[in-house]
């Protein structure tokens, strides 16, 4: 019987097969790029994609896309779709799309009622009454890592010794992670990005699934730990509902991975993109440095101007008439964040960035409805303290050097961003 089971289990595809399908895909998004597909811009151009959100807002606040996909970039109707329950992550019967990596991402890939059920777990960890329990901890670590910074007096890379450091100490101390295993903990992670990046290489396939393979021994050693020395930390929260049967094992792994992955990925590059839109408006920077208390807007509007996260995908659960269309079971929506954040209807000089700016209406940086993100508070809490950090203690900071953008049509972020500055104080 086992042998039967094996037969039958679906065969993994080879590399050269791995290889012929991305070629395949990406070969067939340039050439609808080409022949002026707006969408098909986005997914073969991301390095500026704004220019491509304007064109679908001109097809119409719902558009089909050559590659099949129905799209908006209209902030209205993205809100309303987001927010609608005949969506869903996944299609009607419950099964995934299909995908060239495969990982259990926890509550972001389920619909209800796992989605619900998963989500209330996490509450405890992630809501916003405990996220402002951390600012002065995420204020120390600003300043450690400032003064590292500030006491070798030379050029540095704001995104490898900064950014990336600063969100994967708070979600190291959050989740639990033992002092030992953080260098590990933070180099696997990095390795995992390409999880939440969309389409990617076959190499990088390949080192994704290893670093999957890596998390998951890691976090396996960390939760026997904390079973038997428990901390106030979301692992030994979790271990509590796994004894009490309201959650499995086999969902605490994925959750104490894709969680912290999520975060902190979004928060490296909400930092990033907000320090590389203050230094581009000198204006901007310099009101900053003159009054730190307005780094809160500066978090908000670097979420509305260049949000860390510019798609999201849903699934129609139905057959639904929306926006002068009839969509059919399983349609596939993509909502442009970054476009949605820039409607000239919500959004007056959408393409100006002020961190004065009265954000009246909410941005879907985060999402919206039943899939908004648990850790939004404590992402722009961090971001509030960097900005505010960065601009008093480093006041001139400056670019030294072109920077180097993430090639994720998903995910907008930087790899590198040379900058200088000089000590304060």
């Amino acid at each position: 019987m086992a042998r039967r089971s094996e037969e039958l289990a679906p065969m993994q595809p080879s590399e050269r097969q791995m290889r012929a399908q991305l070629a395949i895909f990406h070969d067939f998004i340039r050439t609808q790029a080409d022949r002026g597909d707006p969408y098909s811009k986005v997914l073969a151009i991301p390095d500026d994609p704004y220019p491509h959100y304007d064109e679908i807002r001109a097809r119409g606040r719902l558009y089909r896309s050559a590659i099949g996909s129905w799209v908006t970039a209209d902030h209205k109707l993205a809100n309303t779709i987001l927010r609608d329950r005949r969506f869903g992550v996944r299609k009607a019967n419950g099964e995934k799309l299909p995908e060239f990596m495969s990982f259990d991402n926890s509550m972001l890939g389920v619909d209800p009622p796992d989605h619900t059920r998963l989500r209330r777990i996490a509450t405890p960890t992630l809501n916003p009454r405990t996220a402002d329990g951390w600012r002065s901890r995420i204020q120390e670590i600003c300043d450690e890592l400032i003064d590292g910074l500030l006491a070798e007096d030379k050029p540095f890379d704001l995104m490898t010794t900064f950014a990336q450091q600063l969100p994967v100490a708070v979600i190291a101390d959050l989740v639990g992670i033992p002092e030992r295993h953080r260098g590990a903990f933070y180099r696997i992670s990095r390795r995992m990005t390409p999880l939440l990046e969309g389409v990617v290489t076959y190499e990088q396939t390949q080192s994704t699934q290893a670093a999957i393979r890596e998390i998951t021994e890691l976090l396996v050693d960390v939760v026997a730990e904390r079973k038997a020395d428990p901390q106030d930390d979301m692992i030994t929260r979790l271990l509590a509902l796994v004894d009490e049967g309201t959650m499995s094992m086999a969902e605490l792994v994925p959750m104490v991975t894709f969680v912290p992955l999520a975060g902190s990925e979004t928060t490296v590059n909400l930092i990033g993109n907000g320090v590389l839109a203050l230094l581009t408006h000198p204006e901007q920077w310099r009101l900053l440095v003159e009054r730190p208390e307005l780094a809160a807007g500066a978090a908000e509007e670097t979420l509305r101007f260049d949000p860390s996260v510019q798609t999201y995908r849903r699934i129609a659960h139905e057959r639904i008439e929306i926006a002068g269309w009839t969509l059919p079971v399983d349609a596939e929506l993509a909502i442009m964040a970054g476009g949605a954040n820039r409607d000239p209807q919500v959004f007056p000089d959408p393409n100006r960035f002020d961190i004065t700016r009265t954000i009246g209406a909410d941005t879907l940086a985060f999402s919206a409805g039943i899939h908004y993100c648990m850790g939004a508070s404590l992402a722009k809490l961090e971001a509030e303290v960097a900005f505010a950090t960065l601009a008093t203690r480093m006041p001139e900071l400056r670019r030294a050097g072109p920077v180097r953008r993430g090639d994720s049509f998903i995910i907008r972020g930087l790899r590198e961003f040379p900058v200088a500055a000089r000590r304060a104080f």
